[in-house]
């Protein structure tokens, strides 16, 4: 893990297949074959204060019983299968399936197939530290997670009802690469990348965004910075990650914070597309959600010069 030189703290890079896990404290006797690893929390920098970022596995026959978050949970299923009930409605998931868990929605797990069930989760506003005196997460008392599931728990993704919460993703997605079109900022600044939204405003988010990124060989993305936190989460390929002047490398299984005011850039290495899952929260403005680091150079230059 690293987080670079700077007197604040505003980036990390972690190797998320290293991730240890272990039952939070508060799901102790709610939940079996239930493990989870924090990626991004209070704890790796003063300044991660707007998301959490989790891996949960839920072993085959594994559940977690019915409750409910003073925040919203997004989630991406990146290996094996779950069935989840929200509010009464239950919908069997699958690898690259993801949806979105509102503020106070009660909601309950259960991994009814022969193997374990790897689930990213992206949580905004971050969770409360468990000495704190507030408490985010209340478990109902005599709730119990679904047990079976049939072709009617399929979801229909077509459907207005449950696309409103769900949805899947799938390579046919990805539109062709150019640059970047991006809530908050169209601009050639960002160039050889596609994008798929997952979570945002549509999807019902009103505190994160996720979804997935993809640049091809000699992709660009310069140096630029947000007043919110990302998270990328890396699937495949390898890139050049220039975090507050600090460079690395990162490849498939590695991920990367940075928070408020941090200047970042990423650049594709190799012949092969990079692609990372990515976290925002708070969910970006509608405009000027980007400040390129060039542009504004510039205009100052044209000023200060003129």
């Amino acid at each position: 893990m690293d987080t670079g030189s700077d007197t604040v703290q505003r980036h990390y890079v972690g190797n998320w297949k290293d991730a240890e896990y272990s039952v939070p404290a508060i799901y102790d006797g709610h939940c079996e074959g239930y493990s989870r690893a924090s990626l991004v929390d209070h704890t790796i920098a003063p300044t991660a204060v707007h998301m959490g970022v989790a891996l949960v596995t839920i072993e085959p026959g594994g559940s977690v019983n019915p409750h409910l978050h003073a925040y919203e949970k997004g989630f991406y299923v990146l290996e094996g299968s779950v069935i989840v009930s929200v509010d009464g409605n239950r919908y069997q998931l699958g690898k690259d399936d993801y949806g979105l868990i509102p503020l106070g929605a009660t909601h309950a797990w259960r991994n009814i197939s022969s193997e374990s069930a790897l689930i990213l989760e992206m949580i905004a506003p971050q969770p409360k530290p468990p000495e704190n005196d507030f408490k985010d997460t209340f478990f109902h008392p005599n709730g119990s997670a679904p047990t079976e599931a049939d072709a009617t728990d399929l979801p229909d993704f077509k459907d207005p009802r449950e696309a409103k919460y769900l949805g899947h993703f799938d390579e046919g997605q990805l539109p062709p690469a150019g640059n970047v079109q991006a809530a908050g900022a169209r601009s050639s600044s960002i160039h050889g990348v596609s994008i798929v939204e997952f979570i945002d405003r549509m999807l019902g988010a009103q505190h994160m965004s996720m979804f997935v990124v993809q640049f091809q060989p000699g992709g660009v993305g310069n140096i630029h910075d947000h007043m919110f936190e990302e998270t990328y989460f890396f699937l495949s390929g390898e890139a050049e990650a220039n975090l507050d002047g600090n460079v690395y490398r990162i490849k498939a299984g590695e991920y990367v914070w940075n928070g408020v005011n941090c200047m970042h850039g990423f650049k594709t290495i190799g012949d092969e597309p990079v692609r990372w899952i990515e976290t925002q929260a708070p969910l970006p403005t509608p405009t000027e959600a980007f400040r390129f680091k060039a542009q504004w150079e510039a205009l100052r230059n044209k000023i200060e010069g003129g």
